[in-house]
């Protein structure tokens, strides 16, 4: 089993505040000439060239890695672990996995991550661990491994934190559905053909109502979605793609009487809602990126607000919206994109497992952050201890 020399969190902080990664990827090419199966420095290297936006390369070597290793232990944890978590990962993007080098870095836990490939056995050797955690996304590609996942883990002998089963029904399409018959609101999504769209510019297609958002099947971030307006703006966007298939909704205006868009990040850990981020912005997409947060002292202000009276308002205003969420997604870590409109209601526009969390904003800028991320950690720490201590109350009895 290979160690990473870094691993995803530390490199990301890194990138996040500025540091050439290429003196630090010159180190690790300097570690696989001396040992050219030396996987975790493949793996490092992988993530460099993603963090710099060279995914296509980053991909490659990082299949070039789990050629050579498909189990790696992070560094992320203390010296002296009090539990160990075996996580079941995807060969992906770096954004295609539950961030639990975020979740646990520095914690007491120790974090070891073992690649599924479609197809292919486990390998043969795994590190003892007390917990087991499905990280994989919900996508379509990711369906196969999924579902051979679900077999495995059937009576796997440690505790399992989110089943294959019902990470499955992330997926988009499907999640949208069942949170309509669960009485959520939420936008109706649909998979449409390129031909089917191209019949939506046509004047007398009567069934398609604008504006609509609209991405392809693949894009697995929201930022590249676009919202169209009218069928001659779908001509133009369609003019710009070649995508076979996309998923489109209608859009939701959910701009607060000063004309913002607030969008918020939630975390839910054994049941339990937790306040990731507040971000306001002018754009409809409302990604904290865009929102530039830190350019805007009354918008910090106003999250900082959102987050001392979290658990006294919000929680309490949306608490049956909050319960039947829970209920319908199954699985006691996920995160959450939302928004309130106008009147209050609460409009669920994404659920996923793997939504970045982290504490790398500017101390100074943010320094309301801090705090709230340690309250993040601990709690999903505390529910993992809790996951596998429960398991051995049973077994004792």
């Amino acid at each position: 089993m290979n160690t990473l020399p870094i691993g995803l969190a530390k490199l990301t902080r890194l990138a996040f505040a500025g540091v050439d990664l290429s003196r630090v990827a010159g180190r690790l090419l300097g570690m696989c000439e001396r040992d050219p199966d030396h996987a975790g420095a493949l793996m490092d290297l992988a993530v460099i060239d993603q963090l710099e936006g060279n995914l296509a390369i980053g991909l490659k070597r990082q299949a070039m890695a789990l050629s050579k290793q498909r189990v790696f232990r992070s560094t992320c944890c203390g010296a002296n672990p009090r539990l160990r978590v075996l996580a079941f990962v995807a060969a992906a993007d770096i954004g295609a996995n539950t961030p639990l080098e975020f979740l646990l870095e520095g914690s007491d836990i120790a974090l070891t991550m073992v690649y599924v490939l479609a197809g292919r056995a486990l390998p043969t050797e795994l590190p003892d661990h007390d917990l087991a955690f499905v990280a994989i996304a919900a996508t379509r590609p990711n369906r196969p491994l999924l579902a051979e996942l679900e077999e495995l883990l059937a009576y796997w002998p440690t505790p399992v934190v989110n089943l294959p089963g019902r990470v499955s029904m992330l997926e988009p399409v499907e999640l949208a559905a069942n949170l309509t018959d669960a009485g959520l609101r939420t936008p109706i999504l649909r998979r449409v053909l390129r031909d089917e769209l191209r019949a939506a510019t046509l004047s007398h297609a009567s069934d398609w109502r604008f504006p609509i958002v609209i991405r392809a099947v693949e894009q697995r971030n929201e930022r590249g979605a676009e919202k169209i307006d009218t069928p001659f703006g779908l001509t133009l966007f369609l003019g710009k793609r070649s995508d076979r298939s996309y998923l489109v909704s209608p859009f939701v205006d959910c701009r607060g009487r000063d004309g913002l868009y607030r969008k918020i990040r939630l975390l839910f850990i054994d049941r339990r809602p937790y306040a990731c981020h507040l971000a306001v912005s002018e754009g409809w997409s409302g990604s904290y990126v865009d929102a530039r947060m830190e350019a805007d002292m009354r918008r910090r202000s106003e999250e900082e607000r959102f987050f001392a009276t979290f658990d006294t308002e919000f929680v309490t205003r949306h608490a049956d919206t909050f319960e039947a969420l829970v209920e319908c997604i199954g699985l006691t870590y996920f995160g959450v994109d939302c928004a309130e409109t106008e009147n209050g209601e609460l409009i669920v526009f994404k659920v996923d497992h793997t939504l970045l969390v982290h504490d790398m904003d500017p101390v100074d800028v943010f320094p309301y952050k801090p705090p709230q991320m340690r309250k993040i950690f601990d709690a999903f720490a505390s529910y993992l201890h809790r996951a596998a201590s429960a398991a051995g109350e049973t077994e004792r009895r």
